[in-house]
């Protein structure tokens, strides 16, 4: 019986089959189908986590990508400010350069004009002194420059005087820009294109260092024009006379009349 059995199971696949069905439980028949579901969920499973690592792969490879472009970009943005840091350096230079030009360049100018305007004055003092005869109906004289006249000078004045002169321009006749004789009168004239309240003290000064020795002595100012109304006023209260432009006082028309 037990060898009859035998000869089934190993002949009889149906009888095989109904005996392993008796013997083994529903769970176990299925186990192998289940074993092939597992392997197969985990072969899958595999495929998803390789995808997913290349996926981290090429995440990461993105994120070293970005960060070597934002590091290339902050060293773009540091050379960039350390650029404008020289330029902004260079165009302060600039600048400096360009205010010292200007200054340079308007001292310059100031200086031209101050120059011309020295120039001229000084032409038109040489213009002045070389036409005195004209201008005062006839006398002698001229700068004190002029030998003639320093000898002259010096002989009206006292040694006193010279001492006291040594240290006082203001007062120095010598200095004056035209000495002018008309008999035993003398004229002490400051020449200016524009007068102004300096030119009229100083003739002042220097026509009473001449009354000092004994002298009959005129402060005068002669120019093209006033420097200001407060100049004209002064020569009024200094009593000093002028030729200004075409207008003279009346102690200069008395000057030149007599």
């Amino acid at each position: 019986m037990r060898e009859q059995i035998l000869e089934l199971l190993r002949t009889d696949p149906e009888f095989r089959e109904e005996v392993r069905r008796l013997i083994l439980t529903e769970d176990l028949l299925a186990l192998p189908s289940k074993v092939d579901q597992l392997v197969e969920a985990v072969r899958e499973l595999a495929a998803v986590q390789r995808q997913q690592a290349e996926q981290i792969r090429a995440l990461a490879e993105a994120q070293r990508r970005t960060e070597e472009r934002v590091q290339a970009l902050a060293e773009a943005q540091r050379k960039t400010e350390e650029s404008l840091d020289e330029l902004r350096n260079q165009v302060s230079v600039l600048v400096i350069a360009q205010q010292r030009m200007e200054e340079a360049l308007q001292w310059l100018i100031n200086w031209q004009r101050g120059e011309m305007g020295r120039r001229e004055g000084e032409r038109y003092e040489r213009e002045v002194i070389r036409r005195a005869p004209v201008i005062f109906k006839g006398g002698y004289g001229g700068s004190p420059e002029e030998p003639s006249v320093q000898r002259q000078l010096t002989a009206l004045l006292s040694r006193e005087q010279m001492d006291r002169l040594f240290n006082d321009k203001e007062e120095d006749p010598f200095l004056a820009d035209l000495i002018w004789w008309k008999d035993e009168r003398v004229a002490v004239v400051e020449i200016s294109l524009q007068v102004d309240g300096y030119d009229v003290v100083r003739a002042r000064r220097r026509a009473e260092t001449l009354r000092e020795a004994g002298v009959e002595a005129f402060a005068m100012v002669i120019g093209r024009e006033w420097a200001n109304p407060d100049a004209y006023d002064a020569a009024l209260h200094h009593k000093v006379d002028w030729l200004v432009g075409a207008e003279m006082s009346d102690g200069f028309k008395k000057f030149r009349e007599t």
